[in-house]
């Protein structure tokens, strides 16, 4: 990355500080104190994570080619970054070593500690019966806040600008699964024998964000905009919108718990 290219990253960044610094001391996080609490997280939660990877997938629409007969992109570097990340995120191993994408690891881990899945299950199932995304979700027995979330993030992929829905991938999506998680499990689980699936998720998911799919992302967004100051313009409001989303989601699930 050039460093005209670094500091429109930098940017970007420091424009959604304030959401950010909002989100990682949200009260959400002091009221996960029992695995109960992880499951009512997990039964909301477990949405942006299917709707991360509708994100993934536009992002992979947009940047490959995916249809036949096959023809090169003309960024054969951006091709390779979401691959890449496709690649971490739809097939990853579990902890036993079998192929599977992050959102089924989640569902197992979900079912593993005893929360819900039949929400998330029959929304799928609608989906592959022909439903729309929003009347799915208008089928399902979900709060409001839930809801609004994913459709917030099918109004970016929508948009079928690859800058934006890139933005949201990266700059949007600010988990922040807390650490409690962890010393929550640690408690229930000293032996790491019952809620296996859950610690081995939260684990992976660290090392990917952390390590490999951060970065990529970063790199993605900065090739996507180049030099164009509105797209810049653009991915900082679509970061905010989506930050402001997360918060607006995990007030949600604090009401909840």
């Amino acid at each position: 990355m050039t460093p005209v290219l670094s500091s429109k990253i930098e940017a970007v960044e420091g424009n959604i500080t304030p959401l950010r610094s909002t989100l990682r001391n949200h009260p959400l996080y002091s009221q996960l104190n029992s695995l109960n609490d992880v499951r009512t997280f997990m039964e909301a939660h477990v949405f942006a994570v299917w709707d991360f990877m509708s994100l993934l997938k536009a992002l992979q629409q947009q940047l490959t080619t995916v249809s036949v007969p096959w023809m090169p992109k003309p960024n054969a570097n951006l091709a390779r970054f979401i691959n890449e990340i496709v690649h971490g995120e739809e097939s990853d191993v579990n902890e036993l070593g079998e192929a599977k994408s992050h959102f089924e690891m989640y569902l197992e881990a979900m079912e593993q500690v005893g929360a819900n899945t039949l929400p998330i299950r029959s929304f799928c199932e609608a989906i592959q019966s022909g439903h729309s995304v929003k009347d799915a979700l208008n089928m399902l027995n979900i709060a409001n806040g839930t809801r609004e979330f994913v459709k917030y993030t099918f109004s970016v992929i929508e948009t079928k600008k690859p800058h934006l829905i890139a933005a949201a991938f990266t700059f949007g999506r600010e988990d922040l699964i807390p650490d409690m998680f962890i010393e929550i499990l640690k408690s229930a689980d000293p032996a790491n024998k019952k809620y296996t699936k859950l610690s081995y998720y939260l684990e992976r998911h660290i090392e990917l964000d952390g390590d490999e799919h951060g970065p990529l992302s970063l790199e993605m967004v900065a090739e996507l905009c180049g030099n164009d100051h509105q797209k810049w313009d653009e991915v900082k409001q679509c970061s905010m919108n989506a930050l402001k989303a997360r918060v607006a989601l995990w007030d949600t699930i604090a009401n909840s718990i």
